[in-house]
């Protein structure tokens, strides 16, 4: 019955395969085979991840000395962002089975999604080194090489493996991640000539996925109306659903309810987290990367943990009353309680501060700070029309369903200014603002102030960040391996026939008109 199930998984038929599971786990005793064929189901196919974590321990449990049991809870506990669990069972599952290429391929995933791509790159070479063919391998290798600062390599082994199989669209998204393609790129005409036809037969995720990356073909040669219209239709072929109402009274009910009273005499004396908050495309990539060059901060990269923990308390997503409710409820004595959880979850090291850039944490600062009120947190900014207008031209998750539009990315910018704005006088924890403009064109009196805000001594590694070990997996992490330029400002001008819908709804943040290059006050 579980072959049947990854059957139908392979087939796309999800919702069928997900069924047949359900009643193979829900016989006793269940089977270590079911177990593992059910870990992989949802670490590949459902993608819900987070349900494999139980299976997981009932499979350790059963064969504690399988390779494959140690290699199934790496995979699983890194697409939970569990790196220092996921990195220690990679190590035993290699321990267990040191020639294998498969479990040396999971074993490098686990670090690859850590952001430690220089061990990963060693299991990758071990296993290629086995099986030289290992064509995930292979491609794993092109991302090590990527999150190293090689991107020459990484293009060599993109540009390889689509050359065998021209229409992988894995072998494709690492050559645009890694490559600024040309108008004439045999991939580039590949992508339009061949693969857009037929995909455009196909819609939905698949078209959308390719037009995208078309978009930022067109982008890297400057054909920034082409390249616009690619991410409009992207859009259209899948549309998000981005409820409006809903994000209002989430963002209203706090900014009512939550006063600084709510945090008298609770949570904990704990200040090494610190959390990068702010919209994606802000800059947070490049602070993150300035500050963990000193020795003492270390990155949990975007951690999951504090949205896992309102889940799990019965905080619905956006759900003003939920939220309110937990920040003023929570027992004083649950507080430190989930207060070691995060630190658990997110601790990397023997680091005296630890860093989490889920940027979409200053949703739940609220909750936050009734764990942590000592905890420090880095707000990063820029320019409110260069931040949308890049969300809109990225390849993000439909998690970000505000970027849908033009106006609903305006809207949704407005709310989070104003919930920022709020947390500013309502929350008990030190917040410092970094503008992404500050930093890029006066880095270290900026840095400075960061790593002072901190609470550490200076150290001048923070402006070698490229040569940072601590590599980011993030949409910008190409450029941050780059020097430091400024064409990124004001680039949203580049599409400005095209933005109206944007501009309406920011126009309060420009009180001098969009005219001026400079976002006022």
């Amino acid at each position: 019955m579980s072959d049947k199930a990854m059957a139908l998984a392979k087939a796309g038929r999800i919702a069928e395969a997900d069924a047949v599971f359900g009643k193979l786990l829900g016989k006793s005793p269940v089977r270590a085979k079911t177990l593992q064929a059910a870990i992989l189901f949802h670490n590949r196919y459902s993608r819900r991840t987070r349900r494999a974590v139980p299976l997981v321990a009932a499979l350790l449990k059963a064969r504690p000395e399988a390779a494959q049991s140690h290699a199934l809870a790496a995979e699983t506990y890194a697409n939970c962002s569990r790196f220092p669990l996921a990195k220690s069972h990679a190590d035993k599952a290699v321990t267990l089975a040191p020639d294998d290429p498969d479990t040396l391929f999971i074993a490098a995933y686990a670090y690859l999604q850590s952001g430690a791509f220089g061990p990963a790159l060693g299991f990758i070479d071990h296993a290629l080194a086995l099986e030289p063919d290992h064509r995930q391998a292979r491609l794993q290798k092109g991302r090590a090489l990527l999150g190293l600062g090689d991107t020459d390599g990484a293009v060599r082994i993109a540009r390889a493996l689509w050359e065998e199989q021209k229409d992988d669209m894995n072998a494709i998204g690492l050559f645009c991640d890694a490559a600024k393609l040309h108008n004439d790129d045999p991939i580039l005409i590949h992508m339009r000539d061949v693969l857009l036809p037929a995909f455009r037969q196909v819609g939905g995720a698949t078209l959308a996925h390719l037009l995208k990356l078309l978009g930022k073909a067109h982008n890297d040669f400057g054909d920034y109306h082409t390249a616009l219209d690619y991410f409009d239709q992207a859009k259209a072929a899948q549309p998000l659903q981005y409820d409006a109402k809903r994000y209002a009274a989430f963002v209203d009910a706090q900014c009512k309810a939550i006063s600084r009273a709510d945090y008298f005499g609770k949570g904990t004396d704990h200040d090494s987290p610190v959390l990068i908050i702010g919209m994606p495309r802000s800059g947070s990539t490049l602070l993150e990367q300035i500050l963990t060059a000193h020795p003492q901060i270390a990155s949990a990269g975007e951690s999951p943990s504090l949205n896992v923990m309102v889940q799990e308390i019965g905080v619905r997503r956006h759900h003003g009353g939920d939220i309110t409710r937990a920040i003023k409820q929570i027992p004083a004595e649950a507080a430190p309680r989930f207060a070691q959880r995060y630190l658990d979850e997110t601790r990397q090291g023997d680091e005296e501060l630890t860093i989490d850039k889920s940027l979409h944490n200053f949703e739940l600062l609220g909750f936050f700070a009734t764990m942590f009120p000592k905890a420090r947190i880095l707000h990063v900014m820029r320019d409110p029309m260069d931040t949308c207008v890049s969300c809109y031209m990225q390849n993000l998750s439909a998690w970000h369903s505000y970027t849908q539009s033009l106006d609903a990315l305006g809207h949704s910018y407005v709310l989070y200014r104003r919930l920022m704005d709020h947390w500013a006088t309502a929350l008990p924890n030190p917040m410092f603002n970094v503008r992404y403009e500050d930093l890029v064109t006066d880095t270290e009196a900026q840095a400075r102030a960061a790593i002072d805000f901190l609470g550490l001594d200076w150290d001048p590694a923070c402006l070698d960040f490229q040569s940072n070990a601590n590599r980011s997996l993030t949409l910008s992490a190409r450029q941050v391996r780059e020097p430091l330029y400024t064409t990124s400002m004001q680039r949203w001008r580049r599409y400005e026939p095209h933005l109206e819908p944007l501009k309406k709804r920011l126009a309060r943040f420009y009180p001098d008109g969009l005219s001026l290059a400079e976002e006022g006050s």
